[in-house]
């Protein structure tokens, strides 16, 4: 099958429908963040914390159809295979520790549904999940369209356009361009560099 192709524009479509779906307040209201785990578990999607890797190479996994996953299990220690069903978003545990990220996990999470939602007949049926991976020499000739399709999907359901827009023209007055950021990555409960992205990419910054 084709690996489909999106238009941002059609991306932000997708996002406003999922948020609106779960609640329209997050998307019309006031700013705030959007709530992607429970939002994960209304489209009915099981989501679970599991050790992915050792080296913590695999942040993120989608299984898409009934099987195995692989895992790592400090109590052999060693890899195992466990059973899990289709429709589960299996996150790396390190990424709920007290020092990680908020950031980092709920864009993994963001990044997972985006697969399932953009992914699901692409993958269905063919025994492979699509997993978030760190590291600059992971080499994915097949799947760097997909990923860069989560990623950017992953991005717009954290932060809908149009609430950024909100926030940033109340927040704008007497701040600067760094606390600005700052105040409105605090707000969404995201990476300070996801947000001048995501600012950026829409000239507001």
């Amino acid at each position: 099958m084709r690996t489909p192709y999106y238009r941002e524009q059609a991306l932000e479509g997708i996002a406003r429908e999922v948020i609106t779906a779960y609640d329209p307040n997050l998307y019309y209201g006031v700013p705030r963040m959007i709530p992607i785990e429970d939002i994960i578990e209304a489209q009915g999607i099981t989501l679970e914390y599991q050790c992915l890797r050792k080296t913590g190479c695999v942040l993120g996994e989608t299984v898409f159809d009934d099987g195995g996953a692989i895992i790592y299990d400090y109590d052999i220690p060693g890899y195992t295979v466990i059973a899990v069903k289709g429709g589960t978003i299996l996150i790396d545990s390190s990424l709920c520790r007290e020092d990680a990220s908020t950031g980092r996990l709920r864009f993994t999470c963001a990044h997972e549904l985006a697969h399932w939602l953009l992914h699901k007949r692409l993958y269905s049926g063919t025994g492979e999940s699509a997993a978030m991976m760190t590291g600059t020499n992971i080499v994915r000739t097949q799947n760097s369209a997909l990923e860069m399709q989560a990623n950017l999907l992953g991005s717009i359901l954290l932060m809908p356009l149009p609430q950024v827009k909100r926030c940033f023209y109340q927040l704008q007055p007497g701040r600067d361009r760094q606390q600005l950021v700052a105040d409105m990555a605090d707000i969404f409960q995201v990476s300070k560099q996801a947000m001048r992205i995501r600012l950026e990419n829409h000239h507001l910054l």
